[in-house]
C-alpha cells in the first residue's frame, strides 16, 4: 500500500471514530429529566384538577421508544386521569419520532398534525385506546406528552389538556 493510501484511509478511519464518538455523546448530552419538562402547576392548571401529585419519574428506558418517563397521578376518588411525558434521547438508530412518522398509523388510529407549537408535532388518536399521545420532535431530542382519557375514543376532554400541556413544555425543547 502506498503512503498516500495509507495517509487517506488513517483519516478517514480517525474522521469515522470522531464522529461516533461525537454521535455518542450528543446522545448522552441528549438526555433530559422528564419530570423537569412540565410543572405540577401546569398539569393542575391544564387539567383543571388540583388533585395530582408531583411527576414520578419512572424507569429509564421504559417509556414509549425506549424514552425516559415521568408520571403525574391524581390522589383521591375523583378519578383524575394519568399525565405522562417521556423524554427519548436519540439513539444509534436515530430519533424515535422520525422512525414513528415513518411508520403506518394503527388501525383505527388517525394522526394529525399539530402546528403553532414552534416544533415538528402530532397527536394521535385511535378509536380502541384510552391513550391520548401527542408527539414532538425537539431540537435535540423527543417528547410524547400524553393523557389517559375517561372512555376508549372518547377524546373531547383530554385533547385540550394535551395540547395544553404540549404549549407549555414546547418552548423547552426547541
Amino acid at each position: 500500500m502506498h503512503s498516500t493510501q495509507r495517509s487517506t484511509l488513517v483519516a478517514i478511519a480517525a474522521a469515522v471514530a470522531v464522529s461516533t464518538t461525537a454521535s455518542a455523546l450528543q446522545a448522552q448530552a441528549a438526555k433530559v429529566d422528564p419530570c423537569s419538562l412540565v410543572s405540577l402547576a401546569e398539569v393542575k392548571q391544564a387539567t383543571g384538577n388540583a388533585s395530582y401529585t408531583a411527576g414520578e419519574r419512572g424507569d429509564a428506558g421504559d417509556g414509549v421508544g425506549g424514552g425516559d418517563p415521568c408520571n403525574f397521578e391524581g390522589i383521591g376518588m375523583d378519578g383524575a386521569p394519568t399525565v405522562s411525558v417521556i423524554s427519548i434521547a436519540p439513539n444509534a438508530r436515530g430519533r424515535y419520532y422520525d422512525w414513528l412518522k415513518r411508520q403506518k398509523s394503527r388501525p383505527g388510529c388517525t394522526r394529525n398534525a399539530v402546528p403553532g407549537l414552534g416544533v415538528d408535532a402530532f397527536i394521535e388518536e385511535c378509536a380502541k385506546y384510552m391513550d391520548l399521545p401527542l408527539y414532538m420532535r425537539g431540537k435535540s431530542y423527543d417528547v410524547v406528552v400524553g393523557i389517559r382519557a375517561s372512555k376508549a375514543g372518547d377524546f373531547a376532554a383530554s385533547r385540550p389538556v394535551v395540547l395544553a400541556l404540549a404549549k407549555s413544555l414546547a418552548p423547552k425543547i426547541r
